[in-house]
């Protein structure tokens, strides 16, 4: 959850300051997103007192769980940090520069799909497969020239969409683990 949040931040500040806006709708698009990212922090953080509470149970199906996950979790990781690496250079050699972006954003969403399979979480192939729809949609039908601002649209709709998922996907799991947390 924190994580979701730092790095749905960080590409909100990141599309703020190349949109490059007059410094009004830069101050409300900037105070909005620092408070909502406050709120998630907020409420992550909270989840996670309360996890701290439970009984750590430690059965051998549990463990056996656990490293099934470690596994399996940083196998996903080397796979997309190797994904976002090779993606832009490639991209970059043959002259697709305006294609970093909407292919990091399908390379982080695609990795959401096998970490709802280790994790059971039916929301990140939710979010896995909503945002590579988007993204391809955008890759293959918005014109490189088209403006969203002073963003080119083909960076700011994956971006936006990627934000506002993030931002959605995270208020479900809190949502879904402080009621959790609560009943036991």
């Amino acid at each position: 959850m924190i994580w979701l949040t730092s790095i749905s931040l960080i590409f909100a500040l990141m599309d703020l300051y190349f949109a490059d806006l007059t410094i009004l709708p830069a101050i409300i698009s900037g105070t909005g997103i620092l408070l909502i990212t406050g709120i998630l922090l907020n409420w992550s953080c909270k989840a996670l007192l309360l996890a701290r509470k439970l009984p750590d149970v430690k059965t051998e199906e549990g463990i056996r769980r656990k490293h099934y996950i470690r596994k399996w979790f940083f196998i996903i990781l080397a796979l997309e940090i190797a994904g976002l690496n090779i993606a832009p250079v490639v991209l970059l050699k043959l002259d697709c520069f305006q294609y970093i972006v909407p292919v990091d954003i399908l390379i982080v969403a695609l990795h959401f799909l096998p970490l709802g399979r280790i994790f059971h979480m039916p929301a990140y192939y939710f979010l896995g497969i909503l945002l590579s729809l988007i993204d391809l949609l955008t890759i293959f039908l918005v014109p490189v020239s088209l403006k969203t601002g002073n963003l080119p649209a083909l960076i700011a709709i994956p971006s936006i969409s990627f934000i506002f998922l993030n931002w959605v996907l995270v208020v479900f799991i809190i949502r879904d683990a402080l009621n959790y947390l609560r009943r036991t």
